[in-house]
């Protein structure tokens, strides 16, 4: 006998490449055509089936978007009644105010083992992306056997972010995306979501701008249990994927990814339009920080001199004299760009600093991502959605950590963003930005 649960996905494939009816704009979910959806919403709230519905408060992610949770809890007493793994479905409506709408489902399911008389609820989480605006929420708790439903709605305002550095970022992004479930290192990348920010760079000035990204363990403390690491990475991916997407009207952008533990160039990218995902996963799964090859560990002492030595590269001039022939465009200006975590070398590290001066006209920035506290949850939103104040992340101090890599960089004169919470990223590639489309 099929279980229940895969009947079910069984009759959502079915159902996909069914036409939609939601023409331009909103993002349609053809298993919403086999239930009244629309009539329930008609029919106004019920709840025979006993549930509740609740919203985060707004939040800017360190995707560089608005982050809203719509959540949905089941009373565990409804599963001794239906018992089966995935007998209750949500569907997840959230309309914008042109009138788009935007849809989602997943059954819920537990351990078949697992005694329905124990479980105290079972809750169905959505991430969800979404641009300042209002917007109507609703959901619909179904029972696929006995067809029940339970109907809860929420009106819901998404506020700007209040003297917004990244004005106009979003105006090529749907208003509402939902963020799959995953794990990393997906989840640091979120490769479903393909709609870009809006990041022009207007430089009238050839430029060859360089990303660096330092991919390894970032504090000696917590280096073997890789935690740190996997803390850094998502913010650092997620930054990088921000800042790759920067269109530059003169010139290339190039990425890089550092594996210092190992010594080596995991990633490279010329000329990026779209971060190639797939070789990035690749690399991103193959340089655990928990494994570490005992050949890896010998020279260890040089792993500062590797990055020293990769940054000189990438700062090179391509030119072979100084002189630029008649009618030849001058050699661009360079700009780095060092996206790391603080880093705490081991004792006997070479850490002598890079020995080259700027250029002139040159610009190098060093995003330090600094570790934060742990924040406080914020509160649930109430009915009607309102009263959650500018969408700004918790209140965080960063951990006082030593930093090897600056005093390596430190002849380059870079200019040092120390951030630590998304919205000061967004302040710094604002600021780099203004700066690379001045450079003359």
């Amino acid at each position: 006998m099929i279980p229940l649960i895969e009947m079910w996905r069984i009759f959502c494939l079915l159902l996909i490449g069914g036409p939609a009816a939601f023409g331009q704009g909103g993002l349609p979910d053809a298993v919403f055509q086999k239930i009244p959806f629309d009539e329930w919403l008609k029919g106004g709230e019920q709840n025979p089936i006993r549930c509740s519905m609740r919203i985060l408060p707004a939040r800017l992610s360190a995707h560089q978007r608005l982050t809203v949770m719509v959540g949905v809890e089941v009373d565990g007493g409804e599963f001794v009644k239906r018992p089966k793994s995935g007998q209750i479905v949500v569907f997840l409506e959230i309309r914008d105010r042109d009138g788009r709408v935007y849809r989602t489902h997943r059954p819920l399911t537990f351990d078949d083992s697992q005694k329905t008389s124990n479980l105290a609820a079972i809750h169905f989480e959505q991430t969800t992306f979404m641009t300042p605006g209002e917007y109507q929420v609703a959901a619909a708790v179904y029972d696929v056997l006995s067809k029940e439903h339970s109907l809860k709605r929420m009106k819901l305002h998404v506020p700007e972010i209040a003297h917004d550095p990244l004005p106009g970022v979003w105006r090529d992004v749907p208003a509402v995306e939902f963020v799959p479930v995953s794990d990393p290192p997906e989840r640091w990348y979120l490769p479903e979501i393909t709609s870009r920010l809006y990041l022009p760079v207007r430089n009238e000035k050839p430029v060859r701008i360089e990303v660096v990204v330092n991919e390894s363990p970032t504090e000696i403390a917590m280096r073997r249990t890789g935690r740190v690491s996997t803390r850094n990475m998502g913010n650092l991916i997620p930054a990088l994927k921000v800042i790759s997407q920067m269109t530059v009207e003169n010139g290339p952008v190039n990425v890089t990814l550092l594996d210092l533990e190992r010594r080596k160039v995991s990633f490279s990218q010329e000329e990026v339009k779209t971060l190639d995902w797939e070789r990035l996963k690749a690399a991103l799964v193959e340089n655990d920080p928990n494994t570490i090859d005992v050949h890896a560990l010998e020279n260890h002492e040089q792993n500062a001199q590797f990055f020293v030595s990769e940054i000189r590269k990438r700062l090179e001039s391509t030119e072979t004299n100084g002189d630029v022939p008649l009618g030849l465009q001058a050699e661009p200006k360079k700009v780095l760009i060092v996206l790391s975590g603080p880093m705490a070398f081991p004792k006997g590290q070479d850490l002598r600093p890079i020995e080259a001066a700027p250029e002139p006209g040159s610009r190098v920035f060093y995003i330090r991502y600094n570790p934060p506290r742990p924040a406080i949850s914020p509160g649930m939103v109430g009915r009607g959605g309102r009263g959650m104040g500018p969408p700004m992340p918790m209140p965080m101090r960063s951990v006082a950590t030593e930093d090897s890599l600056a005093r390596t960089l430190k002849p380059l004169a870079p200019r040092v963003f120390d951030v630590t919470n998304p919205l000061e990223f967004r302040s710094a590639l604002a600021g780099i930005m203004g700066e690379i489309s001045g450079m003359r």
